[in-house]
């Protein structure tokens, strides 16, 4: 009999390299004014690692390629900086420079992150109470047309 031989889905793709990046990204999407403790977004990069990493190869290949292009951007746009020594403002105006570039490749890169980033970070409770969803205590979807 052959013996079964299981995936380890433990796996990580996020490099040390790599966490700072995505660090000081969701701090420019959802930290702007420093709402989020410093733990909570660190956190938040081991949740955004937990989440990618059961992805295909060639996808995790490429949303660390996209990191990487994300780091190095200010370059491109005359900053001679990185990404994640900008300040929070900074990011802030980067972010919306990447998504109104005209070339093309450079929206989807935030547009990939942020999809990721937000339905990951809106998914902890407490950041939907802080938005004022009411949770599970919304019955609206019960009622029986009558």
């Amino acid at each position: 009999m052959v013996p079964l031989v299981t995936k380890d889905f433990r796996r990580t793709t996020l490099r040390p390299r790599h966490r700072p990046i995505v660090r000081a990204l969701a701090e420019a999407l959802f930290s702007p004014g420093g709402e989020a403790t410093p733990e909570r977004l660190d956190a938040f990069v081991d949740e955004v690692d937990h989440f990618i990493s059961p992805a295909s190869k060639s996808l995790r290949f490429g949303l660390v390629i996209m990191l990487g292009v994300l780091r190095w951007s200010p370059l491109f746009f005359g900053k001679f900086r990185l990404f994640d020594d900008m300040t929070v403002e900074e990011r802030i105006h980067h972010l919306e420079r990447l998504d109104q570039s005209k070339v093309k490749q450079l929206p989807l890169i935030v547009v990939a992150y942020k999809t990721v980033m937000t339905m990951l970070f809106y998914e902890d409770e407490q950041e939907l109470r802080g938005l004022g969803y009411p949770g599970h205590a919304r019955k609206r979807h019960l009622k029986v047309a009558s």
